[in-house]
């Protein structure tokens, strides 16, 4: 505590803060600066919320229903499959995607398509019973030949042993169960494969993934066969057999396919019993029409909260406000202050303009190998200038198109580049020209969200554009971003003009004290002068 002014009369505490209002001024400024900084990065955090909310929601592949990547979201139909017998379950049931024709179709189900079979005698076990209790020994096999999912033809042998396991020579102890049997088979043969135990029947069986005629299996290992009692003999697939007739047509065609599931002309069949079922697709645009505008309004709102910031003007007079200004004013007059000091703190900022020209051309550049524009579905760019590239829709001919060329309308979104079609954060040459040239629309917004918040690095061990500018909380971006590491800087600087602020301030009241002790001793000496002449 300091008493000044005895000696001098002086009010020696508001002559130092007059004196030292220069410096406090210069540290006001300082976190008048710091305080911008940290708005920017807040606004910025802001649009990186949103841009993250839409990417995660509509291009993630865990989110099917609001995928708009997902070309089954644009089938805008609804299908129904019924028994042409009364109270029965219908034989074949349909979906519908582009392409399809509305109507009645009749589907009548001949056969089924069966895989390759080995069937077993019984065997007194369950599932928990061990490999052991059967006799099944160490390095006895079972070989197993079979077609995968492209149709080559693979082999696989299972050992009875302790050794570890690999990919090409799966292996099973012999104190397994039988449970763990039938997983190493369906496992070993990447599922081409099953081994079945029913305990109900106690019957083992095998067979293949694939079905129809074309079906291969081949089991070999008489030792470990015979003590599952099962046959090497296989029962040999067979072709699923149907007769569809399509709207507009008495005279029905037959069909033969080695899988019961199967596509013709937009309609996708899965055939589950002999019988008869009719069919009806009938047209929904309006299931289309909402999984579209629903993405284009997010769109829109992203467009007009990134555009707003950067074409806003900034209040030059609202500046962030001094710890004295605080004190004077209300906490709603606060609010009020900050909110204007906040506006246009983006004005022209780069990466918001170069996200807002590359999201309209995204729209506005041709779709190669659609066949359709965006002009062509009732969908456009909006030519006011400050509207920023805000998407326009035609309803009555968007929906128009869904209904007559929605596989065209499919492709103008969805299309994937034949020569690149995976995203790359390190394109080289023209390899982003022509990813960009070949995909639809919606890819292309994919590929802009991910440049601006993917969160892995690319080669130049750079985030998204958005994650290197301002971070984002809960990554280590959110201390290591450009504004971030602005702030700190600003944050030291602050600290370090506080410490000299406090030394000049104590350097003052020091040169007021040497005054107070001066003036003491010059009131001593006159006192006495005073005494001594009477």
């Amino acid at each position: 505590m300091r008493i000044t002014g005895m000696a001098t009369g002086m009010d020696t505490d508001a002559t130092v803060k007059q004196m030292m209002k220069p410096y406090t001024m210069r540290v006001d400024k300082m976190k008048q600066d710091r305080q911008i900084v940290a708005w920017r990065q807040e606004i910025y955090r802001d649009i990186l919320s949103d841009t993250t909310a839409i990417k995660d929601t509509y291009f993630s592949n865990l989110k099917l229903d609001t995928n708009v990547l997902r070309k089954s979201n644009y089938d805008g139909f609804d299908v129904t499959a019924t028994s042409s017998v009364a109270g029965e379950s219908a034989g074949a049931n349909a979906t519908a995607s582009a392409g399809a024709v509305v109507g009645a179709y009749k589907v009548e189900v001949a056969q089924l398509a069966t895989p390759d079979k080995i069937e077993g005698s019984t065997v007194t076990a369950n599932k928990s019973t061990k490999l052991s209790a059967l006799n099944i020994a160490d390095n006895e096999t079972l070989t197993f030949t079979y077609k995968d999912s492209n149709a080559i033809v693979q082999t696989k042998t299972l050992t009875v042993s302790e050794n570890p396991s690999t990919a090409e020579n799966p292996t099973i102890s012999k104190n397994a169960t039988v449970s763990q049997l039938m997983d190493a088979v369906n496992k070993g043969t990447d599922g081409n494969v099953k081994l079945n135990y029913s305990e109900l029947t106690q019957k083992f069986g095998i067979e293949s993934l694939q079905t129809g005629s074309n079906a291969l299996l081949t089991v070999t290992g008489g030792a470990v066969l015979g003590k599952l009692n099962l046959s090497s003999t296989v029962v040999e697939g067979i072709d699923a057999i149907a007769k569809i007739t399509p709207p507009g047509s008495t005279v029905g065609t037959d069909v033969t396919k080695s899988s019961n599931t199967f596509s013709i002309d937009g309609v996708n069949y899965a055939l589950t019993k002999k019988g008869i079922t009719n069919i009806t697709v009938a047209g929904n645009s309006q299931k289309t029409y909402d999984k579209i505008i629903g993405f284009i309004d997010k769109y829109n709102q992203l467009v007009d909260k990134v555009s707003g910031k950067a074409d806003e003007q900034k209040q030059y007079k609202y500046l962030p406000l001094t710890d004295e200004q605080r004190t004077s004013m209300k906490e709603e007059e606060i609010k009020q202050w900050e909110t204007k000091a906040k506006v246009g703190l983006l004005k022209g900022d780069a990466n918001l303009d170069n996200m807002l020209t590359s999201m309209r051309r995204a729209f506005f550049d041709e779709v190669e190998g659609a066949g359709i524009t965006l002009s062509e579905i009732g969908l456009s760019t909006s030519r006011d200038i400050s509207q920023r590239g805000k998407i326009k829709v035609d309803e009555t001919k968007l929906k128009a198109a869904i209904e007559t060329k929605g596989e065209q309308v499919t492709d103008l979104f969805t299309k994937q580049s034949t020569k690149y079609p995976s995203y790359n954060a390190d394109p080289i040459g023209d390899e982003r020209k022509i990813r960009n040239d070949e995909q639809g629309i919606f890819q292309r917004i994919s590929d802009i969200l991910q440049d601006y918040t993917r969160t892995s690095r690319n080669k130049d061990n750079k985030k998204g554009i958005f994650l290197e500018r301002a971070g984002v909380k809960g990554d280590e971006s959110e201390y290591k971003s450009v504004l971030s590491e602005d702030i700190k800087k600003k944050d030291a600087k602050i600290t370090e003009m506080i410490k000299s602020l406090a030394n000049r301030e104590n350097s003052f009241y020091l040169k007021f004290s040497k005054l107070e002790t001066a003036m003491n001793k010059l009131n001593s000496q006159s006192s006495f002068l005073t005494k001594q002449l009477g």
